[in-house]
């Protein structure tokens, strides 16, 4: 009789999310590629087939958030249905206490903690890696792609933005680039205008190549040491197989650790605080599937309709609310701070889910 209750819950319950997880990852997904559509196929021209493989690559992303979530749901579905139908009662009448009944549910949920493991820990960074591989050889198979007559483009780097008037094939016309002052003010900006200049590729270096044809060059405006000149055939190269410097997304967490152990001397308070993030951000959102369990099954037996809608809207304000401490973490520049946002919607998640139980073994 235990056993095959317990197969029962745990089937429903595994069905239940596998539909949740699927149904939320596919609208994440979704609005991701469309997010990423134009720059994607129309600035970029992707294939079809690179396009596909990149939205495989965003997936293992979208199940961070969506197997924790997804899991709650189907509780909260699987609980109320059992409890509205008698049979949680029957259970009991049997002999069963609550923790006892949701046993298989927690023996789910540590399955999934760990599965969500190993996607955050070795998964996800491969997918970031490879999504960034993706769009160096999309640059390097077709530099010119970058540049759009009549548009404004900024995708060499952040701080540069290049206009040109007409391109014929590798020639384009009346060419003007800005490259702002850098951040550290140690930097002037620059400002280039050219007649015509022709776009390549240098093969050995793995750098796009401006020829720039009749340049005027002004360099370090804003700067004491402002410097004008003419120059003919001048090349300006970007390039294309560099990093964003110390991206958390791409990096593993040993990585991490490793950088956080010897950080760089001009390294930002920003950097150190969104490096920490990332570090426990994917151990307390692989166990946010336990987290959630604890609140969403108290949460579910529940027999009144009304009460069932409002223990619902309970469960997806606590959902909402854990990734909002993420955000905030993201936002802090203090390790120390950064750690205890991450890992406080855990435990108190844990705690409301202990009084819930001993509430609900008096209702």
């Amino acid at each position: 009789m235990i056993r095959t209750a317990d197969r029962y819950i745990f089937c429903q319950a595994l069905v239940a999310t596998l539909y949740a997880v699927v149904l939320l990852s596919f609208f994440l997904v979704l609005g991701t590629i469309f997010q990423e559509i134009r720059s994607l196929l129309v600035e970029s021209r992707l294939p079809l087939s690179s396009v596909g493989k990149f939205a495989l690559n965003i997936f293992p992303s979208s199940l961070i958030f969506t197997v924790p979530w997804g899991f709650m749901a189907a509780l909260l579905l699987v609980f109320q249905r059992l409890s509205a139908e008698n049979e949680l009662q029957a259970l009991q009448l049997s002999g069963m206490s609550l923790a006892r009944i949701a046993a298989p549910v927690f023996v789910l949920a540590g399955m999934l903690s760990f599965f969500c493991l190993w996607i955050n820990l070795q998964v996800v960074p491969a997918a970031e890696r490879s999504n960034m591989a993706i769009k160096y050889d999309v640059i390097e198979n077709n530099p010119q792609a970058l540049i759009k007559p009549g548009m404004i483009t900024s995708q060499f780097d952040a701080n540069v933005s290049l206009f040109v008037q007409s391109r014929d094939g590798n020639m384009v016309k009346s060419l003007h680039l800005y490259r702002l002052p850098a951040a550290d003010k140690k930097e002037g900006g620059e400002y280039i205008y050219a007649e015509d200049a022709t776009i390549g590729l240098d093969a050995d270096t793995r750098q796009i190549k401006l020829t720039l044809n009749s340049a005027y060059i002004e360099r370090g405006f804003g700067k004491k040491d402002e410097q004008f000149f003419m120059a003919s055939a001048a090349p300006w190269k970007w390039d294309i197989t560099r990093k964003p410097k110390s991206d958390p997304k791409s990096m593993t967490n040993a990585e991490i650790a490793d950088f956080l152990r010897h950080p760089p001397a001009d390294v930002k308070p920003k950097v150190i605080g969104k490096m920490t993030s990332m570090y426990h951000q994917r151990f307390s959102f692989a166990f946010a599937s336990l987290a959630f369990a604890s609140v969403a099954v108290p949460l579910g037996l529940v027999k009144r309709r009304k009460e069932g809608a409002g223990g619902v809207l309970v469960a997806l304000l606590l959902g909402a609310g854990y990734f909002v401490f993420s955000v905030l973490a993201n936002k802090s520049t203090n390790p120390s701070a950064v750690a205890a946002m991450l890992w406080a919607p855990n435990f108190l998640c844990f705690g409301i889910g202990i009084w819930l139980f001993h509430r609900a073994r008096f209702r």
